[in-house]
């Protein structure tokens, strides 16, 4: 199997300089030329990637780079061997609002040829829900663009390059059915497109569908390429269609962009080939904030001031990998940081993660060898794109070993249920919850205590919970701002729907809340998104959030982690 990646200008500079985040002369005299690709960095012979996807739709976008490519070829402007395989395809999402695709089949065949291409995609149209209606007259353009390409190709380009004829489909008897006509036509290099957002088990019937008919027909293909799908639960199904003798390949940049785009709740933004990952410690630069944003910053923290604590944070960070700073040091100036420039204080429990374990240091990686924590740091490119290419040879290392294969697609090993289990019966813990819509009465003039006028089965399933651990629990309320469980109150329809509602009852929340966490050693938040707001500047390292897939999920959690003995609450609370 080969793993290619797609090429979206993805360089550094090599001689950032990290200390004073400032790039190099020789970058600043032309990046283009100066800065560095994945595989300079990690040398032809380690590079992790089989090889390179350029999508026409993506180069032309910088007319400078497609100029240069034009001339000197792809190879040459990728800094590349000619050995090394580099694929090329239209780039169908590209156009995929437009009625028909902006390439000629057969044209595109010149361009493959002139620009040193090793693999050439046929041209194809997307067949995508949001152009249902379109589906049959998109299929029939792909295949029938398909067969012009083959056609030509088999003429007059077949010493040039290798063609891959694109297969779409909107189910899998589409895909099979235009994969046959192709295989009929004498083709033996395909290229399944449209499947990036296609849910797994789909694909995996795709693929035991072709399996059967390769063996049916007895006709095997020499190369499929599938778009899109460096899943590592494919990969068997991959290794299946293998082991018939059709070499695969597939592409993605997936576990580069996880970097930086996932986010830093999925723990994704470093990877580990144990299956483990991790969250980036988000240090912005504060000299590039914007102005608006500067306006919302709590009162006491000019721009002058976050400057200071985010160059405080760098050091800390650095005095940690030199062992000369401690994780409290760290942490307590993150904490700082983090409400001076308005970031969620939910991230701290996720940064002491990365922290105690270091994955930095145990990596053998050039780009861990190399800037050390910088590379777990979020902030800028030369940091950001540098731990996607780490991810990547994570990523690489996995993909080639099977072994690894069912260790990394069960990453997720530490669920959120942990977090309570965790917790002993009579510990000193407080449980933050939030009210629920559904109530004994709307009326105001029904009154109850606030564990009776609630009826949500979250808020019943977490009352039970306190009660068979003993912990102590508080309510957050829409209207009342925040609740002891025995408070009276009336009924009421509100609920905290936007900012200026939060805004209303977060000093009412702190007040009371403020001088009651002090004596708990743990505070448990089990609360949407807009009622954790409300706490922000509460937040500490005591602070536990429990996150869920929703809220079956979330009521799910809290049943596990109830005790054995609690089975009889259900009857008697």
């Amino acid at each position: 199997m080969k793993y290619f990646i797609p090429e979206w200008n993805d360089r550094v500079d090599p001689n950032y300089d990290f200390i004073e985040d400032s790039h190099s002369p020789e970058h600043r005299q032309g990046p283009m030329s100066n800065d560095v690709y994945m595989w300079e960095i990690f040398g032809l012979n380690n590079v992790p990637v089989d090889g390179i996807l350029v999508s026409r739709m993506t180069i032309e976008n910088d007319k400078r780079k497609y100029k240069q490519t034009l001339e000197e070829g792809i190879h040459k402007v990728l800094r590349l061997p000619q050995s090394f395989e580099i694929l090329g395809d239209c780039g169908a999402y590209g156009y995929v609002k437009q009625k028909v695709p902006p390439f000629d089949a057969v044209k595109i065949l010149d361009y493959y040829k002139e620009l040193g291409f090793n693999y050439g995609v046929s041209v194809d149209h997307l067949v995508v829900p949001q152009f249902k209606n379109d589906k049959e007259e998109r299929m029939r353009i792909t295949y029938e663009n398909g067969v012009k390409a083959y056609k030509e190709w088999s003429q007059k380009f077949r010493e040039d390059f290798q063609l891959l004829l694109a297969v779409q489909g909107w189910d899998v008897s589409d895909y099979l059915k235009m994969y046959k006509n192709y295989v009929d036509m004498g083709a033996a290099n395909l290229a399944f497109g449209g499947l990036a957002r296609s849910l797994t088990p789909f694909i995996a019937k795709l693929i035991d569908e072709l399996i059967a008919e390769i063996r049916y027909s007895k006709k095997t293909p020499d190369y499929l390429h599938f778009f899109g799908l460096a899943r590592t639960a494919l990969f068997q199904k991959f290794q299946e269609l293998e082991n018939l003798g059709v070499r695969i390949g597939f592409d993605s940049a997936s576990y580069l962009r996880k970097a930086w785009l996932s986010a830093p709740t999925s723990q994704l933004n470093y990877l580990k080939s144990n299956g483990k990952g991790y969250t980036a410690i988000r240090i912005p630069f504060t000299n590039k904030m914007r102005r608006q944003r500067a306006k919302k910053l709590p009162v006491g923290f000019a721009l002058p001031h976050l400057k200071n604590l985010e160059q405080e944070s760098l050091k800390t960070l650095r005095s940690y990998d030199r062992d000369e700073a401690n994780i409290e040091d760290v942490m307590s100036v993150l904490l700082r940081f983090n409400k001076a420039v308005g970031e969620s204080p939910e991230l701290l429990p996720f940064y002491r993660r990365t922290l105690v374990d270091q994955p930095w240091r145990s990596c053998d990686c050039p780009i861990c060898r190399q800037i050390g924590i910088e590379v777990m740091i979020f902030r800028g490119n030369n940091r950001n794109r540098r731990r996607g290419f780490h991810n990547t040879y994570v990523f690489h290392n996995v993909f080639k070993n099977p072994k690894l294969w069912s260790e990394f697609m069960n990453r997720r090993e530490k669920k959120t249920e942990s977090e309570l289990s965790s917790l002993k019966k009579g510990d000193k813990v407080l449980v933050v919850t939030e009210c629920s819509k559904q109530k004994i009465s709307y009326k105001g003039s029904v009154e109850a205590t606030a564990k009776e006028m609630y009826q949500g089965r979250l808020f019943k399933r977490t009352r039970r919970y306190c009660h068979a651990m003993e912990f102590d629990y508080v309510i957050i309320s829409a209207k009342y701002g925040l609740l002891l469980p025995d408070d009276i109150i009336g009924g009421y329809e509100k609920v905290l729907s936007t900012e200026e509602d939060i805004a209303v009852i977060r000093p009412i929340v702190e007040r009371k809340l403020g001088g009651l966490i002090r004596k708990y050693d743990k505070v448990v938040v089990i609360a949407g998104e807009k009622y954790r707001k409300t706490l922000h500047n509460l937040w500490d390292s005591r602070f536990i959030t429990i996150r869920s897939k929703g809220y079956g999920d979330l009521c799910n959690i809290i049943e596990k982690a109830m005790p054995p003995e609690a089975t009889l609450l259900k009857y008697i609370t």
